[in-house]
């Protein structure tokens, strides 16, 4: 039987590419509904392991497209060192909202915005050597002392969502844990191996 085609349209491939020329170019195998998120160099030529308006617009593209095909699970892998807030939040927010359920796979590293992220999924797994940081992270904005201020508050509000967004699903695992335990957690850079992860209910399965 002939491999089916997939048409995509765009500037930098042609309008008919195999499947894996898609996971190559695009990060998504529409057959196994498979997305993976990981560092590579953009055709911009910028690193995009990062959770950024770019990567996350790709990700959320690839989402958006497999749930269009059908409401059934979808696998995302991956490998991150963390990002935008406003960004990964995004993406938190589209695979909260989806019809499909999503299953993410943890491979490397979940680093601090990763690991908000993988908090959406409805199966949260990492592979045994995989390494999950979660902090408070840092702010970047700079401006005038009263903006500054603002930008602070603002630190202060989505940390504490952070925190909450981390309670709900540790207390299904560990039932004493507050949210005051999971902030001085996120006082410095706090790092779990996948067993940890688990023990402590950041993920559900160690594969």
């Amino acid at each position: 039987m002939e491999e089916k085609k997939y048409k995509i349209t765009g500037d930098v491939v042609n309008d008919r590419v195999t499947n894996v020329d898609n996971f190559h170019d695009y990060n998504i195998h529409v057959p196994t509904r498979t997305i993976y998120f990981g560092k590579e160099v953009s055709e911009f030529g910028s690193d995009v392991d990062e959770v950024d308006c770019q990567s996350a617009a790709q990700l959320i593209k690839n989402l958006l497209i497999l749930k269009n095909y059908s409401n059934n699970y979808i696998t995302l892998y991956l490998n991150t060192t963390g990002g935008s807030w406003e960004d990964g939040m995004a993406v938190y927010d589209i695979i909260k909202t989806l019809e499909a359920p999503v299953r993410i796979i943890g491979i490397g590293k979940i680093y601090s915005m990763g690991s908000v992220i993988m908090q959406a999924a409805d199966s949260r797994i990492m592979t045994k050597n995989a390494t999950m940081m979660i902090h408070d992270g840092t702010s970047g904005y700079v401006a005038d002392s009263k903006s500054s201020e603002a930008w602070s508050d603002f630190s202060k509000d989505i940390r504490h969502i952070m925190y909450k967004i981390y309670y709900n699903k540790m207390i299904k695992i560990n039932p004493k844990i507050t949210l005051k335990e999971i902030e001085d957690m996120c006082s410095h850079d706090r790092i779990f191996s996948a067993s940890e992860a688990k023990e402590v209910g950041l993920i559900d399965v160690v594969i």
